[in-house]
C-alpha cells in the first residue's frame, strides 16, 4: 500500500486543505490559537533512498522534530488526528499529528501489544496498546 491522492484528500479533511502541495509532497502548517501550539507536517511521496520509491511523513514543531520513513497507510482519526503507519518486519511504528498542534510518534511496536489485555499489559506500554489499537484493521493489512 502507498499513499495515494485519496489517502491526500482524507488527511486534508482532518486537518484542513494543504498550505502548498505539488505533484509528491503537502504541507500543513498548523497552528493552535488556544494553546499556542505550532506544527508544520509535510508528506512526500516518491523519495528515493537507494531501494524504491517511498513516502516520508515529517512534522516540526517548536519543541523538536520527527519523520516517519517508509509510511504505508494512514488513518484519519476523528475530530482531528490523523495517523500515518509505517510497517518493516514484524514491528510497526505511527506518527500521529492533530490539527490542534498535536504530535506523538510510536516507534518498533510489536503487532501483539494490540491484542495484550490490557490489564495485564505493562503500564509503561499502555498508552501505543490504546493508541495504536485505533489502527489495529490497517495494520494488519499492511
Amino acid at each position: 500500500m502507498t499513499i495515494t491522492q485519496t489517502d491526500i484528500d482524507a488527511c486534508s479533511k482532518v486537518l484542513g486543505s494543504p498550505q502548498s502541495s505539488d505533484a509528491s509532497s503537502w504541507f500543513w502548517n498548523l497552528r493552535d490559537a488556544a494553546s499556542g501550539r505550532v506544527l508544520a507536517v509535510t508528506v512526500t511521496t516518491g523519495v528515493d533512498l537507494g531501494d524504491g520509491p517511498t513516502t516520508i511523513v515529517s512534522a516540526q514543531t517548536h519543541q523538536g522534530y520527527v519523520e516517519l520513513h517508509d509510511v504505508t497507510g494512514l488513518l484519519p482519526i476523528e475530530p482531528d488526528e490523523v495517523m500515518f503507519i509505517a510497517k518493516r518486519d514484524d514491528r510497526f511504528s505511527s506518527l500521529v499529528v492533530g490539527a490542534s498542534g498535536t504530535c506523538s510518534q510510536f516507534a518498533n511496536i510489536r503487532p501483539s501489544i494490540l491484542r495484550a489485555d490490557l490489564n495485564d499489559l505493562d503500564p509503561a506500554a499502555l498508552m501505543a496498546a490504546l493508541q495504536l489499537s485505533l489502527a489495529e484493521n490497517i495494520i494488519e493489512t499492511l
